[in-house]
């Protein structure tokens, strides 16, 4: 056990004698000028109309530093927002959100934006105190905004993702580090000079634990800490069933550019990065496994004339097809029509860019992931991940949603909800919808429960977790999913977001970075875990090790589950396992395959849509997501 400085400052004094005004509201009835909450009398929740100042009928009432968080919440919000009236540079994003509590203070001024720390109230529970998150964010300016926005090089490197010189920024963790120690320096005294309750200027130290490391599994059962090693020792997991025929599709004047990617990919080119497809999947590679078609353009005559002859072969197919990059929008609607074309047909491709290519350098560490791709989706299975205790079903489910306006002005939501399969050694199973329609019907949640409980009977698994980035509904889907299930299966749902607010620096490492598989408990049931970060053997930091994730644990069918720790523990470990089963790269996004796949099917469907392509059957498909 070490301690994590996690991004929060509390409170010197937790009791805050914080006094309201109430009144037992009228049911459905909400007045402007006053705020409603929810408090517990006698064992219910009782809804409480509240004043600010005593009026006739209303009663006052201390609110405990515990009680009503989201009251106290916006007591604490109003007297920092008085306290930090004089601050220069203080401005709120969002005034107009009624739930917002974040207050920005600018740093520094950029020619694109402005630096800048964030601060809302927050209550921690796993300690039951109060304080406030602190964050840094680079707000772009509306100026820039308006101009069509690109995310480019300046704009990465005042956001802390580059450093000074363009290059990944291995100090990712410092630079935030630093920005929080400036407001806290500069900025919070003065604050805390207009507060009764001064807000303590030390990040909160708070106990973390660590789980074990990844392990990969190969042919034989052959186990390995690295992927990409372990696939330089061993063979593949499974190799492809059917022998596999690769179709190279080009324009006529990027020949040159194909020969270069097939000549790298043979390892002809670059042996000392990567060996080649045949050495390093073990499966064939040779002239007679490849075929050439330049083509004039990507016409939809020239590409139906290829998919055709995909559809006559008897090998398994798998078209590699080389385009522009995605940086015009025609080249980005070029690349996801080819996209659509292909999957449409149930044909995984492969796309590569030109401007990879052509670049020798990106290629050189960039074959390595396009062939790792490439086997998958011509139905390799390179690797599977050790479970932490026995294999099991793990459900990801994501959605895809879009938003009408009629003829009348109302604005309709349109959801896909999908689910992404694998076991709990990460190897992909399946990809279903799960329901289509909008949220807010009948229909859409009939269709949801009667999917999702169809795939747990028909799986066969007595163990069933499941990842979502979003919180489904207890009483809309769990419950009526639960009551169609055999009882005796365990269900488990956890809520993993990779966008979440909280941060935290081990003091003790190379670049404040905490260990890879570091966990901490925000919560009774939310955890915060790295998924990467420093290798304790191995202390050097080798990338831009990104934020950690949290993971709550929102459901279950049998409550003493989330009161075992070991149980929990054991369902934390299988989230981090499930990060390495990422075959899109071998350094590729440390997210839960089960999540990370969603969010690829997700940005698809949305292309999909914005470029007005039909609505294609993703169901059944092998990993053409990738």
């Amino acid at each position: 056990m070490r301690n994590i400085l996690l991004n929060f400052l509390k409170f010197e004094n937790q009791d805050f004698g914080t006094t309201v005004f109430r009144k037992v509201a009228e049911a459905g009835v909400f007045k402007d000028g006053f705020s409603y909450y929810d408090f517990e009398v006698d064992g219910r929740n009782v809804k409480y109309e509240i004043s600010d100042t005593i009026l006739e009928g209303y009663t006052s009432f201390t609110l405990p530093a515990y009680l009503n968080i989201g009251l106290v919440s916006k007591k604490i919000y109003e007297k920092i927002i008085d306290a930090s009236n004089q601050v220069n540079g203080r401005f709120i994003l969002h005034p107009e959100k009624e739930y917002n509590r974040r207050i920005h203070f600018v740093i520094e001024s950029h020619q694109k934006g402005r630096k800048c720390v964030w601060i809302e109230p927050y209550f921690l529970k796993s300690k039951k105190v109060w304080g406030i998150l602190i964050g840094f964010q680079f707000i772009v300016s509306e100026s820039v905004l308006s101009d069509g926005y690109k995310l480019d090089r300046d704009i990465q490197i005042a956001s802390g993702s580059l450093n000074a010189r363009g290059l990944s920024n291995l100090d990712f963790y410092l630079f935030k580090y630093n920005h929080v120690i400036t407001f806290i320096k500069n900025i919070l005294p003065g604050i805390n000079s207009k507060l009764n309750n001064a807000i303590n200027s030390s990040l909160f130290p708070i106990e973390s634990y660590l789980l074990d490391a990844k392990q990969y599994v190969f042919k034989e059962d052959k186990v390995d800490s690295s992927s990409y090693f372990g696939l330089s020792k061993y063979a593949p997991l499974q190799t492809v069933s059917k022998e596999t025929t690769f179709y190279f599709i080009y324009r006529k004047a990027d020949r040159g550019i194909a020969v270069n990617l097939l000549k790298g990919l043979r390892g002809e080119s670059h042996p000392n990065t990567f060996s080649g497809i045949e050495k390093f999947f073990k499966i064939p590679f040779t002239n007679d496994h490849i075929k050439g078609f330049a083509l004039d353009d990507y016409s939809e005559p020239n590409i139906s004339k290829i998919v055709e002859e995909i559809k006559g072969e008897v090998n398994n197919v798998l078209p590699v097809i080389i385009t522009n990059s995605k940086k015009e929008k025609s080249d980005d609607k070029l690349y996801f029509s080819i996209k659509h074309r292909f999957t449409n047909e149930g044909i995984p491709c492969q796309v590569v860019t030109k401007d990879l290519i052509i670049n020798d350098n990106a290629l050189k560490f960039s074959l390595g992931n396009i062939a790792l791709q490439m086997f998958a989706k011509a139905g390799g299975i390179p690797w599977k991940m050790k479970p932490a205790t026995t294999e099991y079903l793990i459900i990801g489910i994501g959605q895809s949603y879009n938003i009408e306006t009629t003829d009348a002005g109302n604005k309709i939501e349109k959801n896909i909800t999908y689910s992404v399969l694998t076991d709990s050694s990460g190897i992909f199973k399946d990809l279903q919808v799960l329901s289509e329609g909008i949220s807010t019907d009948d229909s859409y949640y009939t269709q949801l429960v009667n999917n999702i409980a169809g795939i747990i009977n028909n799986g066969k698994y007595k163990k069933i977790a499941v990842h979502t980035p979003f919180r489904l509904s207890k009483e809309k889907v769990l419950d009526k999913v639960v009551k169609l299930i055999d009882p005796n299966i365990e269900l488990s749902v956890l809520v993993i977001n990779d966008k979440t607010d909280f941060f935290g620096f081990d003091a003790l490492n190379n670049g404040l970075v905490p260990f890879e598989s570091t966990f901490l408990k925000l919560s009774g049931h939310e955890y915060l875990v790295w998924f990467e970060g420093i290798q304790p053997s191995n202390p050097k930091i080798t990338k831009r090790f990104g934020n950690p994730l949290s993971i709550k644990f929102w459901y279950t069918n049998n409550p003493q589950f989330f009161q075992d720790i070991d149980y929990k523990e054991s369902l934390l470990q299988d989230c981090i396992n499930l990060s390495g089963a990422n075959w899109r790269g071998f350094k590729a996004k440390q997210l839960p395959v089960s999540v990370f796949y969603c969010q690829r099917i997700s940005e698809f469907i949305g292309k999909f849509r914005q470029y007005e392509l039909s609505h294609i059957d993703i169901n059944n498909l092998k990993p053409w997501f990738l």
